[in-house]
């Protein structure tokens, strides 16, 4: 990521889960030139629910706030008071009802660490209540960026120096329309840290245009974002929201089709970010508050650092996807377990055919409705690019 500034029949049980969001956050949102109502209403109408920004001074900060309030939106953000005068400028924000939380800074080499605990210091000494956001970078970094220790070494050095509320980290998995090798090892490295760490994590889809990153499309904004959340991930993030043009280094690498240009105006990018986050809120009660057991990845190719489901999910007496490469995800949820799983081309339908050994229902994955699925029949169904299918039986 390049930095912007950078800081040394509904069943009983889905009801109260189903009314609560997934937090979903545009980096790079709404700056502080564009802070009108009609640009957060139009932000908010797109499923996001916090913008990420960067502010020159406390008025405008204040202003972006005050604004934000008005449509139900919440800001992370930072302005150079924030150091200077953290006495002043905290305690005329720090009880607004759209602050979210403070940015600390973007991709810290582990040497940045000890800087971002003074930063950290200071504003807890301040406000205490609300979240600490740090950004991490992806495992394809340069090594340099890691020190002399290993991208996991560096996951949970930070985790354990830095007292930063969610582990957010980035990582843009589709490089001219193929997947990294890299991206499903990096998704392990940070739900497994999570679950020791007891926090959860936050992870990105790249929604813009640049360097190799082509054009969003639907089937590839699911696929980064359903299997983030098969990894356990409680909030998601976008890079970038709006379409960034204030410095040189934005136009020569030719950013766009963010979701909303330069003026706010909505791309086409905009209507495809927009139906994946309904999709996503419908199934809220799955995901939000969900642990992820155990990942495995089945087909012809098998991903570095991840294991091959070697039998058949519980459950079933029969499961193919004639070769395929899938995701399945073993999830549970208070009193649900769910098995989930994910088609990881971009470009076919996945055909998964199955038969049942014991009960299961099956979560429509648009409307979240539900249906029960008999043990006695065979069944096929079809998955579509970057898509899921959701069973969930009760413990």
């Amino acid at each position: 990521m390049k930095s912007f500034f950078y800081i040394p029949v509904f069943i009983f049980f889905s009801i109260f889960n189903y009314c609560q969001k997934i937090p979903i956050v545009g980096y790079l949102g709404i700056p502080e030139h564009s802070t009108d109502i009609g640009n957060y209403e139009t932000m908010k109408k797109a499923g996001f629910s916090i913008s990420l920004m960067n502010f020159s001074d406390l008025d405008k900060a204040l202003y972006a706030l005050n604004t934000a309030e008005k449509t139900g939106m919440k800001i992370i953000l930072f302005f150079p008071q924030l150091h200077s005068e953290p006495q002043i400028s905290i305690a005329k924000i720090k009880n607004h009802p759209a602050l979210y939380g403070y940015f600390i800074g973007d991709e810290p080499f582990p040497s940045d660490f000890n800087n971002f605990i003074k930063y950290l210091d200071i504003i807890k000494a301040y406000d205490n209540n609300h979240a600490f956001y740090v950004n991490l970078n992806p495992n394809y970094a340069p090594k340099e960026r890691f020190g002399n220790i290993s991208y996991g070494e560096y996951v949970e050095q930070a985790i354990n120096k830095l007292p930063f509320s969610v582990i957010s980290f980035d990582h843009y998995p589709l490089v001219r329309n193929k997947i990294r090798d890299g991206f499903y090892e990096n998704l392990e490295v940070i739900s497994e840290q999570a679950k020791k760490s007891n926090k959860p994590f936050w992870a990105f889809a790249c929604s813009t245009i640049h360097f190799d990153y082509l054009k969003p499309e639907l089937a590839g904004i699911k696929l980064q974002q359903f299997s983030n959340l098969l990894y356990g991930a409680q909030g998601l993030q976008y890079f970038t929201y709006w379409t960034m043009t204030s410095d040189p280094n934005w136009i020569k690498d030719k950013y766009s089709y963010s979701i909303v240009d330069d003026r706010g105006n909505p791309t086409p990018t905009y209507d495809i970010v927009k139906s994946v986050n309904e999709q996503i809120q419908r199934l809220a009660w799955v995901f939000l508050g969900a642990r992820s057991n155990a990942v495995f990845h089945i087909g012809n190719h098998i991903p570095q650092g991840t294991k091959r489901l070697t039998s058949l999910p519980s459950s079933f007496s029969f499961f193919s996807t004639k070769g395929k490469d899938a995701l399945i995800s073993y999830m549970s949820n208070g009193n649900n377990e769910f098995i989930i799983i994910q088609n990881k081309s971009l470009i076919q339908n996945l055909n998964l055919s199955y038969k049942l050994r014991s009960p299961l229902k099956k979560v429509n994955n648009n409307s979240g409705n539900i249906t029960t699925l008999l043990s006695s029949k065979k069944y096929s169904d079809i998955i579509l690019p970057g898509d899921i299918l959701i069973f969930v039986r009760e413990k």
